[in-house]
């Protein structure tokens, strides 16, 4: 559709997605899951596109990879909780 021909029209984006793949599906589920993006009302198959775009990554079949972090026994917010541990460990670095 009329997204596919803006984001072909997009400039060839120089960042790429360096870490595991399965992170950021996981970030991309969680963004979606608190409605951070357009109101709520953005589709996970559009983020998973811009992504893709954005981050020049191939996500593949992100719906399969999603189940397989439901499942996870130890930790299913893996990527999430080292997120949130690297930022308070850098404000802990600035206020030293």
């Amino acid at each position: 559709g009329s997204y596919r021909a803006i984001m072909t029209c997009w400039k060839q984006s120089k960042l790429f997605w360096t870490g595991h793949k399965t992170d950021l599906i996981e970030l991309i589920y969680a963004l979606h899951s608190c409605g951070a993006i357009n109101s709520g009302t953005a589709d996970i198959k559009e983020m998973a596109a811009a992504c893709e775009q954005i981050f020049n990554i191939d996500l593949g079949n992100y719906y399969h990879t999603f189940i397989e972090i439901r499942s996870r026994k130890a930790n299913n917010t893996k990527f999430i909780d080292k997120l949130k541990e690297s930022l308070i460990k850098r404000f802990r670095e600035l206020d030293e």
